[in-house]
């Protein structure tokens, strides 16, 4: 690798790492608040924190690269124009276009890496954080148990009430348990017991030395029996779902790409929007990059930021008609692209002034 794309490469390595770093903890950082209100709550077990927030760092890595890889060429071009770096290079010979095969080294492996990520690892970030979620939604009711309250499971059928619990064995005393099977009701007294959970994800409470009471009020067919130990099923309500506004963002890419709704390929879109801003957006770096000797410290950073900002509304506009069906799949998936290339060949033009552009075009440059 000649030495000009070795220090550019190295150099946007460096600041894509910072850039991403920042952007991450400042997204993630918000949401990990709302988990961590969940976990205090109860909704969520204290055991897959980190896990949620692994997976909701690699989700905010995919989506935060293109900006991320924007502002790092932006930041690294607009240093070396600064520091004159770039008038070195141009009396070396060093071009638009040599700049470009520069920035390629970086940009091409990027937005291959960013495919895959996007199109692969995205869904299923978002598949077990949903997964992890539904299951703790599935076991809050068995993790919020408080002892001196009387607790409802199995839509009310069993409501059980504990004098005291241990948390360094999980046992616990004097237990009253009410349960419900059709018109017959259980009242069960124990010493003690303590709370397990099957191989096939079934829920139990065991109790210790105790007695049951079993029949039907009103009538004296009460059955009285004493045991050593006796089980209890107290699983929540069912099995929930995944949400049904989330559904598309578990899909997989293949079955979003033969799935003809509307939704589903709104979702598509907002995948390949990753990869092609990345693109796109690094394409559109380079001479966005360039400053003039008198226009300031931050150079055209007030550009990018609109432009950027413009690219991310079009992007969720354009999803939103495309689900609402206002336009066709062709217009929705390549009208944001072809307004990107627009901007891209008026700032070439920009940037290397009109006449220079004409005599490339007639091939007299």
């Amino acid at each position: 690798m000649p030495v000009l794309d070795r220090m550019v490469t190295l150099e946007l390595l460096r600041t894509v790492i910072a850039v991403l770093t920042v952007l991450v903890t400042i997204i993630v950082s918000r949401k990990f608040l709302n988990i961590l209100t969940k976990a205090i709550d109860g909704e969520i077990a204290a055991n897959t924190l980190l896990t949620l927030l692994s997976l909701k760092i690699l989700g905010a890595f995919i989506i935060l690269l293109p900006a991320a890889l924007f502002l790092s060429i932006l930041m690294v071009f607009g240093r070396m124009y600064r520091d004159q770096e770039m008038a070195i290079l141009a009396s070396g010979g060093v071009g638009l276009g040599r700049l470009y095969r520069a920035v390629a080294w970086f940009v091409l492996p990027t937005f291959v890496c960013s495919i895959y990520l996007a199109l692969d690892v995205l869904p299923w970030a978002e598949l077990k954080v949903q997964t992890l979620m539904r299951n703790d939604k599935k076991t809050a009711d068995l993790r919020g148990l408080k002892p001196g309250r009387f607790n409802e499971y199995s839509r009310g059928d069993v409501v059980l009430y504990a004098e005291s619990f241990s948390e360094a064995d999980g046992n616990l005393k004097n237990l009253f348990v009410e349960s419900h099977n059709g018109e017959q009701n259980g009242v069960t007294v124990a010493e003690s017991g303590y709370l397990k959970e099957t191989e096939t994800g079934s829920h139990f409470l065991v109790l210790n030395h105790g007695v049951r009471y079993q029949g039907t009020p009103g009538k004296a067919d009460y059955i009285i029996s004493e045991f050593e130990e006796y089980a209890v099923k107290i699983d929540p309500d069912g099995d929930p779902a995944f949400d049904k506004d989330k559904r598309e963002l578990v899909t997989p890419s293949a079955e979003l790409w033969r799935s003809g709704a509307p939704r589903e390929r709104a979702e598509l879109q907002r995948r390949f929007a990753v990869p092609m801003g990345a693109l796109l957006l690094g394409i559109l770096a380079i001479p966005l990059s360039r400053v003039k000797p008198r226009s300031g410290v931050y150079g055209n950073v007030v550009a990018a930021f609109l432009i950027y900002m413009l690219y991310e509304n079009l992007q969720r506009v354009s999803q939103g008609l495309l689900i609402s069906g206002k336009v066709s799949l062709w217009l929705a998936y390549s009208g944001v692209y072809l307004f990107m290339v627009g901007i891209i060949v008026f700032f070439l033009i920009r940037s290397t002034g009109l006449r220079w552009c004409w005599q490339v075009i007639r091939g007299r440059a």
